[in-house]
């Protein structure tokens, strides 16, 4: 028998679903604060549904609202993402209760397409352009999407990660034996730049964004051409220029490990310019906007929260020398000219 066969039968009556073909769990993490199961289900018709289990602290009722809300949205604007269905009480969710712990359900259509085995520079480009769409749609919204949490990359609110991360950061440097010119001038530079983003930070546009526009959210179809974009449970608000910086840099990261790159951050920058250069074809940045872009971005590639792991590893094994090359290509990240190059 199906693990959870009793709880998708109750989803399938609130949602009115006809009865299950097949079932096929795609993925299943669970731990004490974070439960996700995802399961493919086939209803008898061969209509097919993404069925998501969960259970977070980060996620409120409103929240649910606000991602099927913005699904809607982007959909009603023409792009590929999935729909959440509403169940008789007018819902896009249901709360249950799964061994003695309450979670919430969703129901939302399955897409076609595959996640895309490495990122190229074109799918890059592609992404930028979705996401650029995305931003452009959302920031016409007719009325506000019920959200009460920002996205995972917003700064400078009661969840900003960044600042954490590089907290925790200067703080183990304090006793690594690390060159302090070198964590010094790191932090001199991201105390300004951050400086000036608070500034300006006000008077950026934003709105609802999907929150996490990662590889292995990104469909591609047998050509692999950009097809559709799925997984909104990070979903939440935030400035349009500093989620771009963050999802662009974020995949510039990954890249910048790949093998063959001239530089720290060869390969990285080619992704970056095509997502930037894709994005300003569905929605220019505006002067503002790009009076920040820099910083942004300069402080999301040298804090990426992989970035600081691997400083915060290299110092508990006491590997000073690799410490502070890592300083050093931070430092890179913070002092390059990024509008030079991709805008």
């Amino acid at each position: 028998m199906f693990d959870d066969e009793a709880l998708l039968n109750k989803l399938r009556d609130h949602f009115q679903l006809p009865a299950f073909a097949g079932l096929r769990r795609v993925q299943h993490e669970e731990e004490p604060d974070d439960l996700r199961i995802v399961v493919k289900a086939t209803t008898s018709d061969g209509r097919c549904y993404a069925v998501r289990i969960m259970s977070n602290s980060y996620s409120t009722l409103e929240d649910l609202a606000g991602q099927a809300s913005l699904c809607e949205l982007l959909s009603g604007g023409g792009l590929n993402v999935p729909k959440r269905l509403y169940g008789s009480d007018g819902r896009s969710y249901l709360i249950l209760s799964r061994k003695g712990r309450e979670v919430w359900a969703t129901v939302e259509t399955w897409l076609p397409g595959k996640e895309p085995e490495s990122l190229t520079v074109g799918l890059a480009e592609q992404a930028g352009e979705w996401l650029g769409a995305m931003h452009r749609i959302a920031g016409q919204a007719p009325v506000p999407l019920p959200f009460t949490s920002e996205s995972p990359w917003s700064l400078f609110g009661p969840e900003d990660e960044l600042d954490q991360d590089a907290q925790a950061l200067e703080m183990a440097l304090q006793t690594s034996g690390a060159e302090p010119l070198l964590v010094r001038e790191l932090f001199d530079i991201y105390r300004k730049k951050r400086l000036n983003l608070r500034t300006s930070w006000p008077e950026l546009p934003g709105g609802p964004v999907q929150g996490d526009f990662s590889l292995n959210n990104l469909l591609v179809d047998e050509n692999g051409r950009l097809c559709g974009v799925i997984d909104f449970h990070l979903a939440g608000t935030d400035v349009f220029v500093g989620h771009l910086a963050g999802e662009a840099s974020f995949l510039a990261y990954a890249a910048d490990k790949q093998e063959g790159a001239d530089t720290p951050e060869d390969l990285g920058d080619r992704y970056l310019n095509a997502l930037l250069s894709g994005y300003e074809q569905s929605r220019p940045l505006n002067t503002r906007e790009l009076s920040v872009l820099n910083d942004l971005i300069g402080l999301r590639r040298a804090f990426a929260c992989y970035q600081v792991d691997d400083v915060l590893g290299e110092i508990k094994s006491g590997n000073t020398e690799q410490v502070n090359r890592e300083l050093k290509n931070m430092i890179i990240y913070l002092k390059k000219n990024y509008r030079r190059t991709a805008l």
